[in-house]
């Protein structure tokens, strides 16, 4: 979590809420980026993105250690899709005859809930996998991946040369490979 973020929290939590919102704002790709890895209908990101809002709002108080916010988030995030999904219920079903007249009926296997529920167990372990890195190479997969920035871009705002940036992802990519393969996960 970058040291302009912890503040907030802390402030949000003693009930500031201003706070609050500079919070959320702050926070908004970063959210919508760990929905949209959890999910593959784009119409239910701003749904989902609203109860992450309303939960963060209602439990943010009993947020211990306000340096685990990022933990804390990615936890909320995966329990609001979870809910999300299991609220929808949605098949998607196809029926059609073969030659022998026998009924078929096709899904899609990513409204199936069982098949969400694999994809959300691989989206919280990725998450612990990135939370596990360390401040700099974690800012920087973020960076990256969260909120689409270039390794130059990157390299301007961190104030690192584009190569190091190169290097540091290499290395952030290599980290969450290893602690993944250890996880027994296929990717």
């Amino acid at each position: 979590m970058t040291m302009q973020i912890l503040p907030l929290v802390i402030k949000t939590i003693a009930g500031d809420h201003e706070a609050f919102e500079q919070l959320l704002h702050s926070q908004k790709s970063i959210i919508r980026f760990l929905i949209c890895r959890r999910t593959v209908c784009p119409e239910d990101v701003e749904d989902i993105h609203q109860e992450v809002s309303l939960r963060i709002f209602q439990y943010i108080a009993t947020l211990k250690r306000p340096e685990a916010f990022s933990s804390w988030l990615s936890a909320i995030v995966t329990r609001e899709c979870m809910r999300h999904f299991e609220s929808q219920k949605r098949f998607v079903s196809v029926e059609t005859a073969d030659e022998d007249d026998t009924l078929c009926v096709e899904t899609d296997s990513d409204c199936i809930p069982s098949a969400r529920m694999e994809k959300l167990e691989l989206c919280a372990a990725l998450d612990s996998a990135i939370d596990s890195l360390k401040e700099p190479l974690r800012r920087i997969f973020y960076m990256r991946y969260g909120i689409g920035m270039c390794c130059g871009d990157i390299a301007a705002v961190t104030g690192l040369k584009t190569g190091t940036v190169s290097v540091k992802m290499f290395r952030a990519r290599a980290q969450l490979w290893e602690r993944l393969s250890a996880c027994c996960i296929e990717i």
